[in-house]
């Protein structure tokens, strides 16, 4: 029902309300009224409203199942979201479920859900920071109830920043840095390899070649994995890739876009020397050679196909992010580049090219983000950190 109101607190506004009959009882659901600025706006509503019902949910009580009902919200979300977050968003209702079982949505109060969250870092011996499961979890449950709110619940159970109201300062553990490359250790990794690529067989070159081409341009692992021969080019006077495409090792299969951007998306990334863009085509040569030589097939004209594993070559796979990063490990050992307390992995070649282009003078960074792939807001708080570099200039003129 759309009704325009001609009086009180809503007057001017259009009332909206439906009164679904339960199939197995008989008896009307009665939703809460909602009301709308505009009959446009009031039919919307009232669809949105049939949809959420159609669902089978009845929000109108708040007497269902938090479990049952966050279950049918994620399922709801399953064709939106890559495979790894639903992953990710299964194993919480999974969680819900054991904890919370049939524990009605109006029963959940900000309380019980702080119990949860202790529970659930005492019994799984977990750290509490901005990274760690329990706030992936607590993130997942207020998203939820967000889209309740106003609706089952008068707020959302699951407060804003819910990790520092329910746990103490002392509970927290500092998340462990990336290790950061100097400018130094760049030039002797790409030095290295550079040297070993004039003698490696085509089976060795893959790794280094994807770490060596990582060093310049910071990608993300799944986009290096889903590199193609033709998404070289040549743009404003300089040789880079252009990119629109992820691999997953999850799913093994290329997801089909880059993370966070609807299919079609395409950026173009740092440029890279000549010389490195020579290799890559040089390496096409040889790959098709070995390709043929053992009776392989590379439709999708991937770059790091695997050549070690002829059955995942078969079946159209690249290296996995696992062996690049056991050949990084070999590479620094040999250069006698130690992390001490940081991670290192081919995660710290992004931390450290960002770093570097937040700390180059005159630096766009909407321009540096976008080379990225992320938004300006992203690139400044999650990934700009300290340039060694620049810490040691900073030191002497501190002294000084």
């Amino acid at each position: 029902m759309i009704k325009k109101v001609i009086k009180g607190k809503h007057v001017g506004q259009w009332k909206v309300r439906i009164q679904p009959v339960d199939k197995a009882t008989g008896k009307r659901i009665s939703f809460p009224v909602q009301y709308a600025n505009s009959k446009k706006e009031a039919i919307k509503l009232e669809r949105n409203l049939w949809a959420e019902y159609e669902d089978g949910l009845n929000f109108s009580d708040g007497k269902v199942s938090f479990a049952k009902a966050f279950q049918k919200y994620v399922d709801r979300r399953a064709n939106t979201i890559s495979p790894v977050t639903l992953k990710s968003w299964q194993e919480s209702a999974n969680d819900f479920n054991t904890y919370f079982g049939n524990t009605q949505i109006n029963k959940v109060t900000t309380q019980l859900v702080s119990d949860y969250a202790h529970e659930y870092v005492e019994k799984n011996q977990v750290t509490v920071s901005r990274s760690s499961t329990i706030a992936k979890r607590l993130v997942h449950m207020r998203n939820f109830f967000k889209s309740i709110e106003g609706k089952v619940v008068k707020e959302n159970p699951v407060p804003e920043g819910a990790l520092k109201l329910f746990f103490k300062q002392s509970d927290f553990t500092v998340p462990k840095e990336w290790y950061i490359f100097s400018s130094n250790e760049l030039d002797e990794i790409r030095n290295l390899i550079e040297k070993d690529l004039q003698h490696s067989s085509v089976m060795n070159v893959g790794s280094k070649l994807a770490i060596l081409i990582e060093s310049y341009t910071g990608m993300r692992i799944g986009e290096l994995q889903a590199l193609k021969f033709n998404n070289v080019v040549y743009e404003d006077s300089a040789w880079t890739f252009r990119i629109n495409d992820s691999w997953s090792d999850y799913t093994n299969s290329l997801t089909g876009a880059l993370k966070a951007r609807p299919k079609g998306y395409s950026r173009t990334l740092l440029p890279l020397p000549k010389d490195v863009i020579d290799l890559v085509r040089q390496y096409e040569t040889k790959q098709k050679d070995f390709i043929k030589k053992h009776d392989l097939e590379n439709p999708l004209n991937l770059v790091f196909i695997n050549l070690h594993d002829y059955k995942a070559a078969a079946n159209d796979q690249p290296i996995r992010q696992k062996s690049v990063n056991m050949m990084l490990k070999n590479i620094c050992d040999k250069l006698n580049i130690q992390a001490g307390d940081k991670q290192l992995s081919m995660y710290s070649f992004r931390h450290t090219i960002c770093t570097n282009l937040a700390n180059t003078p005159g630096m766009s960074y909407p321009w540096a983000a976008e080379k990225m792939g992320h938004s300006l807001q992203m690139f400044m708080n999650t990934y700009v950190g300290v340039d060694p570099n620049m810490n040691e200039k900073m030191n002497k003129l501190w002294v000084s």
